[in-house]
Formats: structure tokens, C-alpha cells, sequence
């Protein structure tokens, strides 16, 4: 198959979706097929098309022609609405019309990573989020097959008039291993042997209408002697927090730089409002470098996670017990190890990149 893959920025531009699409691509052809890459903005390469257009009508309809030019057998979209409708020139109906007329001349593949945002305390989602549900809802229509890493998503979706196939599809991780000496990071670093570094990573809102939990958290461990510094990146604010040990904010990083500061983590933190989640993929990267993970359930918490020994899973309210949890990792070296080596070994088996095209192509060939 010759397979086509849309998204809105590859390298320069700095998207996590971006390089999804770059790490994803890349498997597809390890596996035997052919794969490009369609982007609105980015610098062009050998399977990279890069058309610096918007998602409006002219847009869509240069985008169109392009993709009949590259004699597509398949086309894979990826989605978050934020990609289509933050742009002043997207017009929703235009996007469906374009994906359903995509849909008529080839096979079409939608990959949810994130969906629609609707809360009745938080007035300013309520038109929002019922657009974004509306245009989930058509473009999942108009789809042939139905990707997504989330399994209470998925159930969601099936339940959906007309809905195609829906299908389960683990992530992987952006962040390859750049493998390091972590005593000499740290100590280059000045973060002494003995301290507990606490890493949290993206999440946005999901994370920021958490704060009591890491607060509640850093104030424990003052309070049992425990020797803290917090690594906040992808974004994350100290000023959402009211923090009183060491902080570190390194900035934007490279992909190496990111691989270094998780080898010298001890504990990664996932308390999210919309709770712990595998379309996460800074989740899958701490895993892969062996961290433990405390994080919150929710509805949207996949049961699998409750299985893995190094994933540590707290009631979304219960913010006492996620900080005693954190306190109990970080009072021994040897749950942590215990806990790293499972979810090293349980990224190796289940979130490779290999492992993910070829669930992919499983399912459309």
C-alpha cells in the first residue's frame, strides 16, 4: 500500500503530533509499505509534502489535489480539533466536506488523539465543546477505519450512528533513549544523590486544575525530611503551583535533551483532572525510561493500567493518598527499580513503534 498521513506541523515546527505521524510513517516502511507525510507547515523532505496553506476552503481544496497527485491507496488524518479549528479561515463544514469527499475515492483512517472538551462548571467550554463534538462526531462518520488510544473512547465511539470500525491503538513514545551515565547528569545538573527528583510533564489544564495534589505532595515530603527538586516541562508553570522545594524549568528541549533529564528522574506524575491515559505520550516516554508512574483514575483511565506493577493509581479526588503514594516511592530505591524495570519491560512489549504499524496495518489491510 502507498499510505498518506496529514498533520498540521512536522520539524521545525515543534508538534507532538508531528512527530507521531514522523515515528509512525517510519514504521510503516520498515514494515514494507510506503508512507508520506502531508504537512501544512514544516520543512520538506523525500517523504515529506509540505503545502503552507490553512485548513480553509482553498486550503482543503489544494490539499485534495496534492493528495490525488500522490496516488494514495490509504489516508490516514490525524485529529485534535485544536489542529482545525484555532485557524481563522477553518470553516467546520468545509473539513467534513473535504474528508467525506477523501472518503469516496480512497480508504480513510481518522487517529483521535484528542476529542471534544464540555463541562458544565466551566461555562466557556459549552459552545466549544459541542462544536468539537459535532465535528468529531462527522469526521469519525466519514471514516473507513477508526483509531484511537484510548478504550473508553473507543466504546464511546462505537456506540455512534453510522460509526466505522473503531479500533484501539497504543501510542509510542517521541523520545527515543539517548542512553547516559545518570550519576554524572545529575551531578553536572547539581542535583545531589540523595534528592528525589519529581518530574512532571505537559497535561495543560488537565494538570493545572490538579495543583492541590503536587502541592499537597511537596508539602508531605518537606515534612518527612524528603529532599525534593521538581522538573516541570511541556509547559507546565511553576505558577500554577505553590511549591516550596527546588524547581527546575529547563525550557523547550530537544528530543536527546528530553531523554537526558527522564534518565535522571526518579518519579513521573500524571495528576490529571482527566486522569492517567494512554493517548498520553509523555507516559509512554517515562516508561520507557524505566520511571515509576503515580497517576489519577477516571472514567477515561483504560483498566490495563491497574495491572502494571509500576503504575500507581489514585482515585482522581483523593489527593492525601497520591501523596503518601509518592512518599512511599520515594522512600525506597528499590520500589522504584521495582517498579521501572516493569514498565520498561511493559513499553517493550506492547509500545513500540514496530508493535504499533503493524497493529495498523493489520487491521486495514
Amino acid at each position: 500500500m502507498r499510505i498518506g498521513i496529514i498533520t498540521n506541523d512536522v520539524p521545525p515546527h515543534y508538534c507532538g503530533i508531528g512527530d507521531h505521524s514522523i515515528y509512525l510513517a517510519n514504521a510503516i516502511r520498515s514494515a514494507g509499505e510506503e508512507a508520506v507525510i502531508i504537512a501544512a507547515r514544516g520543512k520538506p523532505s523525500e517523504n515529506i509534502h509540505v503545502l503552507e496553506s490553512d485548513w480553509g476552503y482553498q486550503g482543503l481544496e489544494k490539499l485534495y489535489q496534492k493528495l490525488v497527485s500522490l496516488n494514495l491507496d490509504h489516508l490516514i488524518l490525524q485529529f485534535t480539533p485544536l489542529m482545525y479549528l484555532n485557524e481563522k479561515h477553518c470553516v467546520v463544514h468545509d473539513l467534513v466536506d473535504f474528508w467525506k469527499r477523501c472518503a469516496r475515492h480512497l480508504k480513510t483512517s481518522i487517529i483521535v488523539h484528542e476529542t471534544y472538551f464540555c463541562r458544565l462548571w466551566y461555562p466557556r467550554s459549552w459552545i466549544k465543546g459541542l462544536r468539537e463534538r459535532w465535528l468529531l462526531r462527522r469526521m469519525v462518520e466519514f471514516s473507513h477505519f477508526v483509531f484511537t488510544a484510548s478504550q473508553p473512547l473507543v466504546d464511546e465511539m462505537v456506540e455512534w450512528r453510522n460509526v466505522a470500525n473503531v479500533h484501539l491503538l497504543p501510542i509510542g513514545s517521541n523520545f527515543p533513549v539517548a542512553k547516559q551515565d545518570r550519576a554524572m547528569m545529575r551531578t553536572e545538573r547539581g542535583i545531589d544523590a540523595d534528592e528525589i527528583v519529581l518530574i512532571l510533564f505537559g497535561g495543560g489544564n488537565s494538570l493545572k486544575w490538579m495543583c492541590g495534589h503536587v502541592d499537597a505532595t511537596d508539602r508531605l515530603l518537606r515534612v518527612k525530611n524528603i529532599s525534593v527538586r521538581w522538573l516541570l516541562l511541556g509547559g507546565v508553570s511553576t505558577g500554577w503551583f505553590h511549591l516550596s522545594s527546588k524547581v527546575i524549568t529547563p525550557g523547550r528541549l530537544s528530543e536527546e535533551v528530553v531523554s537526558e533529564w527522564l534518565q535522571a528522574t526518579d518519579i513521573f506524575l500524571m495528576p490529571h483532572y482527566a486522569g492517567l491515559c494512554g493517548k498520553r505520550g509523555t507516559l509512554i516516554a517515562a516508561m520507557q525510561h524505566s520511571l515509576p508512574v503515580v497517576g489519577t483514575r477516571t472514567a477515561m483511565t483504560d483498566n490495563y493500567w491497574s495491572e502494571i506493577d509500576g503504575v500507581k493509581l489514585v482515585p482522581m479526588r483523593s489527593r492525601k493518598v497520591f501523596a503518601k503514594t509518592v512518599l512511599e516511592l520515594a522512600r525506597s530505591q528499590a520500589l522504584r527499580d521495582q517498579c521501572g524495570t516493569s514498565n520498561e519491560a511493559y513499553f517493550r512489549n506492547f509500545f513500540r513503534w514496530d508493535g504499533i504499524a503493524n497493529l495498523f496495518l493489520k487491521e486495514v489491510r
